[in-house]
């Protein structure tokens, strides 16, 4: 699987769109060794996203 298909699978997880065939593929990949590195890097990317969109909306303004 390629990292395109896992940011893929891992997309349609987080929007709780995934098909039954789509989850059987991604927690078998979750199983391989070889695809850790790409979930890893795809979760990596979307949780960072989501601490900058955060921080960016508790960023207190100033006058």
């Amino acid at each position: 699987m390629n990292q395109n298909r896992s940011e893929y699978l891992i997309g349609k997880l987080l929007s709780n769109e995934l098909s039954i065939d789509e989850l059987d593929e991604f927690l078998e990949g979750l199983g391989a060794k070889e695809m850790s590195d790409e979930y890893t890097h795809v979760f990596e990317q979307y949780f960072n996203q989501l601490l900058t969109q955060n921080n960016n909306k508790s960023t207190p303004h100033t006058k």
